[in-house]
């Protein structure tokens, strides 16, 4: 058979065996689909949940008081030297004042003095360690018009530690589930693959090469995993949408907002192409089992 012919014999065939078995076919693509369904909704869950956590700044910032005649924009030009410093913020000592008077409940301030020096906050680089942290500030006490500073790592240390503990545990669950899901999917597709050995043994006596018997078979294992997914991320969808109202009013309470949305469209895409190949890769594996076991 010429390239063209053989592939539309392919494509008649793929159709002519989902005809045949439309009832194992449909109940293999909805095993498949409940079963990329869980990953994909418990992902994205946890993707749109951590969205507050991870607005939340995390770098080390080093509160620096002046002197009280000290030239507050040439220690800020210093301080902006520091390639480990990000920014600089200035409060004004009468900002400071003001800030400090509304969070102690101070209302009259008509006979105030005012003995707070100007204050800068150096916000540190995310990457930077808690020692280069400490070489930062033994740095930054030395400059002129500096009086004294203060800061604190510790928090940091403890964060990165149970971030860390954090991302393992997801890393374990996500493999479990990712080869649970696995498994269920490959069965899903060699169900479909149960009927072929006939196929097999009578294109075999004709003479008909492996990859021209196996194509079929490969070309229908892809169009179940391209329907499974997409049944996957519908199953995500409307589960989002049942849980939206009551995450929202959740979120109100503690002032975030909260949107649970799907994936943009490029990791969808991503998706369906990624699950598409996998059952691409599975039925030929199962139709060249096969293939072998009729040699023999």
């Amino acid at each position: 058979m010429s390239y063209i012919s053989s592939r539309h014999w392919a494509f008649v065939e793929t159709f002519r065996g989902l005809k045949q078995s439309l009832g194992l076919f449909s109940l293999a693509t909805l095993l498949a689909s409940l079963a990329l369904s869980v990953p994909l909704f418990i992902s994205t869950i946890f993707y749109e949940l951590a969205e507050p956590l991870r607005q939340l700044p995390t770098a080390v910032e080093i509160t620096i008081f002046t002197d009280k005649n000290a030239d507050t924009a040439k220690v800020t030009t210093q301080l902006e030297q520091f390639s480990k410093i990000d920014f600089v913020l200035l409060i004004p000592k009468s900002e400071a004042l003001a800030k400090l008077n509304d969070h102690l409940g101070i209302k009259n301030t008509s006979k105030e003095h005012n003995p707070l020096p100007d204050i800068l906050i150096a916000t540190v680089s995310q990457t930077s360690s808690a020692t280069e942290v400490q070489q930062l500030a033994d740095a930054i006490e030395k400059i002129d018009g500096v009086d004294i500073i203060a800061y604190e790592t510790d928090w940091r240390l403890k964060l990165d530690a149970l971030s860390q503990t954090f991302k393992l545990g997801i890393l374990c669950l996500g493999i479990v589930i990712a080869t649970l899901v696995l498994l269920v999917v490959a069965t899903a597709i060699r169900m479909t693959t149960l009927t072929i050995q006939p196929q097999m043994r009578a294109l075999y006596l004709f003479g008909a090469s492996p990859s021209f018997a196996i194509r079929p078979i490969a070309w229908r294992g892809t169009l179940l995993m391209l329907i499974a997914s997409l049944g996957a991320l519908g199953i995500t969808q409307v589960g989002l949408q049942t849980l939206q109202h009551q995450v929202a009013t959740l979120a109100q309470l503690y002032n975030v907002t909260l949107f649970l949305e799907m994936p943009a469209m490029k990791w969808c895409l991503s998706f369906i192409i990624g699950c598409s190949v996998i059952g691409y890769l599975v039925a030929t594996l199962s139709a060249q089992d096969a293939w072998r076991k009729i040699q023999y």
